[in-house]
């Protein structure tokens, strides 16, 4: 018998999972999410039906703070972009500490300059693996 015995203080991962659509008519819904620790983006594991169209985007985490971009685009081009301060307690619940709305319907709502300064560096940082990121990449002259 050489198994190890388990704590009680030992961490557990947590499964979370989003809705992921990509559709050939313009409908885009993901969740990306970014750690504070590493300032890079998660890895996931996509599953998708057989289209390829729509699945769930899951990630297998440890209790922490992170950052999470979410987007939506109906096929009409209503765009959603909201990012968020979220913490994964050790109980599987997702607190949610800070949130800005980026764009939302046909506009954008807050430039990137407007977010603290750690959020908007974790953004433009991963710029290139965040869906519909140049509809909030520029900020507009005044």
């Amino acid at each position: 018998m050489s198994e190890k015995p388990q704590t009680s203080n030992q961490i557990k991962p947590i499964i979370v999972a989003y809705e992921y659509k990509h559709t050939g008519m313009g409908s885009i819904s993901d969740t990306i999410l970014i750690s504070f620790k590493s300032g890079k983006v998660i890895s996931s594991r996509l599953h998708t039906s057989k289209t390829g169209r729509h699945g769930t985007r899951t990630y297998l985490l440890l209790p922490a703070k992170y950052l999470m971009y979410k987007t939506y685009k109906s096929n009409l081009g209503n765009t959603y972009i909201t990012v968020s301060i979220i913490r994964l307690k050790e109980n599987g619940t997702i607190e949610e500490l800070e949130k800005w709305e980026l764009y939302k319907g046909k506009e954008q709502t807050m430039m990137l300059s407007e977010l603290p300064e750690n959020v908007r560096q974790m953004l433009t940082t991963n710029k290139n693996e965040l869906p519909l990121f140049y509809y909030i990449n520029q900020d507009q002259a005044e």
